[in-house]
């Protein structure tokens, strides 16, 4: 009996181990430096899409956030300064789409993730905008090394005050 035990607790191990293998998942490592949103939390939305869905607008994606379709696999809040990371599992087969709810978005504000959906992807944010312009494979710089402000001039000397000649009345 012992060692049916033993064999049906391995089974369920190797079960166990076996379907979290197979389940694909996505992680999403967003950094959004302090200027992110002019400094306020913005909402990050994962959702499955298909060709027709990567066709909707801004108003009907930001939408999903208070009303979350079947779609939605996961709503996060960014907040600027910080970095996150999310790890989500993700439905075999589908495209994903990461989404950034800007209150004034400039820009790029999602990306699209095709099939094969990746394993990692990697977001910096702007201010209003997703970054769009690191070439594929180069991880996003750590910080931006801040510009030195100009010297200031010293103030002008003043000009002395012309003597006040006061005339006597004759």
């Amino acid at each position: 009996m012992k060692g049916r035990s033993v064999r049906l607790a391995a089974g369920l191990v190797t079960a166990v181990v076996a379907g979290s293998c197979a389940a694909p998942s996505l992680t999403v490592n967003v950094k959004a430096p302090a200027g992110t949103n002019q400094g306020r939390p913005l909402y990050m939305l994962i959702r499955t899409v298909s060709k027709t869905s990567m066709t909707e607008g801004y108003a009907d994606v930001a939408a999903k956030v208070i009303s979350p379709d079947e779609s939605v696999l996961q709503t996060v809040v960014i907040y600027p300064s910080r970095t996150k990371q999310v790890k989500i599992p993700l439905p075999p087969e589908q495209a994903v789409a990461v989404s950034f709810l800007f209150t004034t978005p400039n820009g790029a504000w999602q990306a699209l993730l095709d099939v094969p959906v990746p394993k990692t992807v990697d977001i910096e944010l702007q201010e209003s905008r997703i970054r769009t312009d690191l070439p594929k494979g180069v991880p996003a710089q750590e910080s931006t090394p801040a510009v030195p402000e100009a010297p200031k001039a010293p103030a002008a000397p003043k000009a002395p005050e012309p003597p006040i000649s006061v005339a006597s009345p004759k």
